[in-house]
């Protein structure tokens, strides 16, 4: 398996989490939400407090494991100029190119800077496979808890 870019999805050293079950297998890096029988599910859009999940190095996972079904999973609280390791998928990103929600809970290139624009990529990087960049999130992408 390919080395990811990043070890961790904390890179700004800020430890400001939720922990919950997960509700299904959950890729480290992707956008998650809590939802109404208390455990954390894929975000599919930007409506509540919005998480990204973390390895879960308590269970000897790594970044690039799934986090299992059931399972313990970490979240770090989306907020306003936090920067976390987001998964997003093959492309051309560079500095503070717009990045949304995308499918399977990853990030994603935005066409242009809207109101679904989560946050903006920190990194100059062309992707061959999914991996992560580094992103800082916005003013105003998520609803408080």
């Amino acid at each position: 398996m390919a080395t990811s870019r990043y070890r961790r999805v904390n890179l700004d050293g800020k430890s400001i989490t939720e922990t919950r079950s997960a509700k299904a297998v959950t890729l480290p890096g992707t956008f998650v939400v809590i939802n109404a029988d208390n455990e954390f599910a894929q975000a599919t859009a930007l409506s509540g407090r919005i998480y990204v999940a973390n390895p879960a190095y308590h269970q000897g996972l790594s970044i690039r494991d799934g986090i299992p079904a059931g399972d313990s999973l970490v979240g770090e609280y989306v907020e306003e100029g936090r920067e976390l390791a987001v998964l997003v998928p093959a492309g051309t990103y560079k500095k503070d190119s717009p990045i949304k929600l995308g499918a399977s809970g990853k990030g994603a290139l935005a066409s242009a800077d809207t109101e679904s624009v989560i946050g903006y990529s920190q990194d100059e990087v062309t992707l061959k496979a999914d991996d992560f960049i580094r992103v800082r999130f916005r003013v105003g992408t998520v609803a408080a808890a």
